[in-house]
């Protein structure tokens, strides 16, 4: 399953405005896709999923252009060694694909939940847990013709997302690459070995910088990444994934739009 041309895989996130129309908006203008992130039924509990649909449609009414979903994630495991956690996770999960349906996304972004342990025994349980709740959640994901990414956050190689996304084993499960998260998570590691490691399954990419101390989101200048080496490890792999501008403020969205453009064309 292949993407779509370079114009049509550019994306922001709806967080790089104080509101998701005000991004929407800004997408319109920019003539970028959307990715829809902090869904409104996270912090409201008076809200439905069904309610969170029809705000999202109102804020995306005329909207030209891609839509991609950022799943609910905080404190989201759905590979949890307490069963009532795990069934919470899931939940939100299931939630997350129903939004995905009915705002027209075409893909849905998941973290893994993974928090980093080094005891063998946990990271061992983890993963069992983790690819039994997908091999069945992925199936839900073929009937509806949407596909699911995984997303590094934690993760200090790329060896863990790529075991659980080879055990899970559907064309619908992709790989997501978060730049920023590479390099203040995993420093035995660069951005480009994991682009090597992920290969033709590298689907989506979360694109922001950081100076490896904190997790800033900043623009594609603003950090120590070098865009040029991870766009030319791109280009060698032949591949064409999403670029989804994950900066948090108008003014990093608009300074890096025109860097992003200029390479991919």
């Amino acid at each position: 399953m292949k993407n779509k041309d370079n114009k049509r895989n550019i994306l922001i996130s709806s967080s790089a405005k104080n509101t998701i129309k005000e991004s929407v908006n800004l997408a319109k203008e920019l003539k970028t896709g959307i990715e829809i992130s902090r869904v409104p039924l996270y912090k409201d509990k008076k809200l439905t999923v069904e309610d969170t649909i029809e705000i999202l449609n109102k804020d995306l009414e005329g909207f030209p252009n891609r839509i991609t979903l950022h799943a609910m994630f905080s404190d989201v495991n759905v590979a949890s060694s307490d069963w009532l956690l795990r069934e919470i996770a899931q939940k939100r999960c299931f939630q997350s694909l129903e939004i995905g349906k009915g705002i027209k996304a075409d893909t849905v972004l998941f973290h893994t939940g993974n928090k980093g342990t080094k005891h063998y025994g946990s990271i061992d349980a983890f993963k069992k847990n983790f690819v039994s709740f997908w091999k069945e959640f992925i199936k839900e994901f073929e009937k509806e013709g949407i596909i699911a990414v995984i997303e590094n956050v934690f993760e200090t190689s790329p060896k863990f997302c790529l075991d659980l996304f080879e055990k899970v084993d559907s064309s619908y499960l992709k790989l997501a690459l978060d730049t920023g998260h590479v390099n203040l998570y995993a420093k035995d590691t660069t951005v480009v070995d994991w682009i090597k490691a992920y290969g033709q399954n590298l689907y989506h990419l979360h694109i922001h910088n950081n100076f490896r101390e904190n997790d800033d989101h900043s623009n594609l200048e603003n950090g120590t990444l070098d865009f040029i080496e991870i766009f030319n490890a791109i280009k060698e792999q032949n591949i064409n994934p999403s670029y989804v501008l994950e900066m948090f403020t108008e003014e990093d969205i608009r300074k890096s739009i025109n860097i992003i453009k200029t390479i991919l064309n």
